[in-house]
């Protein structure tokens, strides 16, 4: 059944069917450690995909053995990015008749009670088309926040996440609340969503796929929600003392594309919004791995370049680069 044919009705019950799409990419002990959370969740109407982004040989392997055979694992011959790794996942979940999707990021933990209050978020906030929990800093003691909904800024292109180190206790307010985002951390989409404006936008590669596919439906009444006592443990393996030269590449690449999409500004303006995060992360390799300098500099280059251009899709000589030794 395609999402063209299959029209789900207004309201969703408890017993929805929920599909959770995990991309797996070379962490398959992460993607195993996630579904052992989900598998603790209050909620028999669960279906876990796992998505295996071309992780190479082996790979399926360790997740068939972990994992056992009767969970789904789906197998593409190459790294094809976030959105279109999601999207396989995500086609797979719409023609069993899914009614929600939940996009969860492989280095996550969620909490036995997370699903339930996402889905009662959606229930009660019938223009509901994205619900994101809170995540949580894994490890951190007492708890806090890394993202907590974001913020886009129309003036800048830039993109906020809100909460950033709250303590979790003190996060108000306890009832859902609207954003302009939820991140694909963890964020639980409709299905009507998909019907009304396609699968999560594969140019990008890498970041602003989701945002760009929110502010999509929010032209078409959709809104995106927060459900404050959600709660996902987000181990966050792309965080460090000095940038992956992926996450400078298709960080910067990826918000030109998406400031020149979706908001009137112009290049410089949106290079100029660009600079604090730029400059930022100058400051920290010159302290961390002044080495490495001239390959962040290049990568910055290759970023605005290729977003004032409009490239698209995966560079190759990015996955190429060595990351800083810091």
């Amino acid at each position: 059944m395609s999402i063209d044919t299959y029209t789900p009705g207004v309201f969703l019950t408890s017993g929805s069917r929920v599909f959770v799409v995990i991309l797996n990419y070379r962490h398959a002990l992460d993607t195993v450690r996630c579904i052992a959370s989900l598998r603790r969740s209050r909620d028999l109407n669960l279906h876990p995909i796992v998505v295996d982004n071309g992780s190479g040989t082996g790979e399926i392997e360790r997740l068939r053995t972990h994992l056992g055979p009767a969970l789904a694992i789906l197998e593409l011959p190459d790294n094809l990015g976030y959105a279109a790794g999601n999207n396989h996942g995500i086609r797979y979940a719409l023609e069993r008749d899914a009614d929600l999707v939940w996009i969860l990021n492989p280095d996550t933990e969620v909490e036995p009670k997370t699903l339930q209050l996402l889905q009662a978020t959606m229930r009660s906030h019938a223009d509901a088309g994205f619900v994101g929990s809170v995540n949580l800093v894994a490890g951190s003691e007492p708890a806090r926040v890394q993202f907590a909904g974001g913020r886009i800024d129309r003036e800048t292109g830039a993109t906020e996440s809100l909460g950033i180190g709250t303590l979790a206790d003190n996060l108000r307010p306890n009832d859902p609340y609207e954003v302009d985002y939820v991140a694909g951390t963890s964020i639980l989409i409709r299905r009507r969503v998909f019907n009304d404006v396609g699968l999560l936008p594969e140019h990008y590669f890498l970041y602003f796929e989701e945002t760009d596919l929110q502010v999509r439906a929010h032209q078409h009444g959709w809104r995106s929600y927060v459900s404050p006592l959600a709660r996902v443990w987000h181990h966050q393996r792309s965080a460090g003392r000095t940038p992956e030269p992926y996450y400078v590449y298709y960080y910067i690449r990826g918000r030109l594309l998406f400031g020149k999409a979706n908001t009137d500004l112009t290049d410089g303006q949106l290079e100029e919004g660009l600079a604090p995060f730029i400059e930022g992360w100058r400051t920290r390799v010159e302290e961390r791995a002044p080495g490495w300098l001239n390959t962040y500099e290049r990568l910055v280059r290759f970023g605005l370049e290729d977003g004032r251009a409009g490239r698209r899709g995966r560079r190759e000589d990015i996955h190429d680069l060595s990351p800083a030794a810091s």
